[in-house]
């Protein structure tokens, strides 16, 4: 191999160790930043805010509140229809007990909601810390492996003085043997 080839292996292997180490240097500063707001919340995700599940309730309990006012009010007015003042209590007892059990259950819905958010941000910031550490660490190993590969390329490929002097090696012990014999 000539010199210009050998050149261009020692060339190369020095190319992809700087590379890798600037790849290594970027992980370093993605990591310092991206690291320990994705540990956070992998450990404590967050949901949604106070101020949405406050946003969310209240939503609920005026909607609830709403059909119940709705219930109250067409029961008046059909007890004016029919002049029967007692026979809507019971009516609006069954509409308040419905809506305070649909209030629960929505209470309930929309804990499940965040408990179901929060385990969903934490597999996310789990899996993108996964992701950071895969790629960051594939890619500087891949450069080094190219460093590697072109420094044992360099190392294998023959060296034309080593050879031109093996070469005189065996010729003079060939030229010696047949020499002595005759």
């Amino acid at each position: 191999m000539g010199k210009g080839a050998k050149a261009a292996l020692l060339q190369n292997s020095g190319t992809a160790q700087q590379r890798s180490g600037q790849l290594y240097n970027e992980a370093q500063q993605g990591y310092s930043q991206l690291d320990p707001l994705l540990e956070q919340e992998a450990t404590n995700p967050q949901g949604y805010t106070p101020q949405q599940l406050a946003y969310m309730n209240t939503a609920s309990q005026q909607s609830l509140g709403g059909g119940a006012a709705a219930t109250t009010g067409q029961a008046n007015l059909q007890a004016a229809r029919t002049r029967n003042a007692g026979g809507f209590n019971s009516a609006v007892g069954t509409a308040n007990r419905a809506t305070q059990r649909q209030a629960s259950q929505n209470a309930l819905g929309i804990q499940e909601q965040q408990a179901n958010l929060q385990q969903a941000q934490k597999q996310q910031a789990l899996s993108a810390l996964q992701s950071l550490y895969g790629t960051n660490l594939s890619g500087s190993e891949g450069y080094l492996n190219t460093s590697n590969s072109a420094l044992n390329a360099e190392n294998q490929a023959p060296n034309f003085w080593q050879q031109y002097i093996l070469q005189a090696q065996k010729n003079a012990a060939t030229a010696g043997a047949a020499g002595g014999g005759g």
